[in-house]
């Protein structure tokens, strides 16, 4: 498969992530949005739409290929999702043989709730590694959190723990037309922590380009891809676009 971009540091492809070719360099991150099994049109108002129609059971079929092609001894994937995936999803990669390595709960409130059955506000982040010890973990990027009370002889602030709390805003200047974009406070943090300056972030479910944007901002190399070509003019779009070099000055309350 032909790329649909590239240049010096990011590179995009127009189709299935199950058909790319690996790379010789291994991703030290798998950073990833799948379809989330709805079986329902996702649409962003005054933007673009697609057909979200795959089961939960043909998604994790293709994470799995994607694992089996791509995964490296010092690999770490990261998955964001919600129920109809997460579950499925840890019982065929730990059969698949990785070691799911635990969750962030990522809370917002946009959105109204649903009236049928308890709310739905929230996404799994699952974390999975070849074994117990793999994988980069730079833990001077974990964001940072107030204390709620000082505590003598312990510093004002804290490592966040696994429940973050964060709204990406319908009116954010981030925002681009393209349903389900996830935010760089999300992201950022896992670039950060599981790859290095000049590593490769690999994202099979690429949806606007949110994770290369931020993959490029800190100097990582990216590989993504989607099956919408508009998803792929839309994160081109994003990666012309000036960006402010952040390595190293993320430490963001959530």
């Amino acid at each position: 498969m032909n790329p649909f971009y590239e240049d010096d540091s990011a590179t995009i492809y127009h189709g299935d992530c199950v058909n790319i070719k690996p790379t010789n360099q291994k991703p030290k991150l798998i950073l990833t949005d799948p379809p989330y099994a709805t079986g329902k049109i996702q649409s962003r108002l005054g933007g673009e739409s697609y057909e979200d129609k795959e089961s939960a059971e043909e998604v994790s079929v293709k994470i799995e290929t994607v694992c089996e092609n791509w995964f490296g001894s010092d690999t770490t994937l990261a998955v964001i999702c919600d129920y109809r995936l997460a579950y499925s999803l840890v019982a065929r990669l730990t059969k698949f043989g990785l070691v799911f390595r635990g969750e962030i709960i990522w809370s917002f409130g946009l959105g109204n709730p649903r009236t049928s059955w308890w709310a739905n506000k929230h996404n799994h982040i699952l974390t999975f590694t070849e074994n117990e010890t793999s994988g980069i973990f730079n833990e001077e990027h974990v964001p940072r959190t107030d204390r709620v009370a000082e505590s003598k002889g312990y510093p004002s602030d804290k490592s966040v723990g696994s429940v973050w709390d964060y709204t990406f805003s319908n009116s954010d200047s981030e925002r681009v037309k393209y349903p389900n974009q996830k935010p760089l406070k999300i992201l950022n943090p896992f670039v950060q922590v599981h790859s290095n300056i000049g590593d490769l972030v690999f994202d099979p479910f690429m949806g606007s380009g949110s994770t290369g944007v931020s993959a490029c901002n800190h100097f990582r190399k990216f590989i993504g891809c989607d099956l919408k070509e508009e998803a792929c003019e839309i994160a081109v779009r994003r990666f012309a676009e000036p960006v402010l070099p952040l390595y190293g000055q993320i430490r963001e309350e959530l």
